[in-house]
């Protein structure tokens, strides 16, 4: 199984994986860790290592997500990204997450993360742009 960890500054985890459950329906495999002011990073940091030896060795594959690019969610996850050999997305949005989600059961975590990302691309639209045509 692939789990998916989402990691994030404030309450977005929460609501990527609430609003993509309303979506696909209710998930297994799914954590959320949501930096908040105040935080430790290295809590949070030694948190995220935890969930994901553990998912490792319970014999899943971890993807873990992240808001944005050089973020302090984005740092402690990829500090032991090689580490632990897990895959790591940054510049999550709810199409990413929905087709991880969508795709887990029946592709590899390599096709699935190129997809998920390829997928979020594509997503991201100028509407009045789109509408002009």
């Amino acid at each position: 199984m692939i789990e998916v960890i989402i990691i994030t500054h404030g309450d977005l985890a929460k609501a990527l994986k609430e609003s993509a459950e309303l979506i696909v329906g209710k998930q297994k495999h799914i954590q959320t860790f949501c930096l908040k002011h105040g935080d430790s990073v290295d809590e949070l940091k030694e948190n995220i290592n935890q969930a994901v030896s553990l998912c490792l060795q319970e014999g899943n594959e971890v993807i873990a997500l992240t808001d944005m690019f050089s973020g302090s969610p984005f740092n402690v996850t990829t500090a032991n990204m090689n580490e632990l050999g897990f895959i790591h997305i940054t510049g999550i949005n709810l199409p990413i997450l929905i087709e991880i989600l969508l795709m887990r059961q029946s592709a590899g975590i390599r096709e699935i993360s190129e997809a998920a990302v390829e997928n979020g691309r594509n997503s991201i639209k100028l509407v009045n742009d789109l509408l002009r045509r």
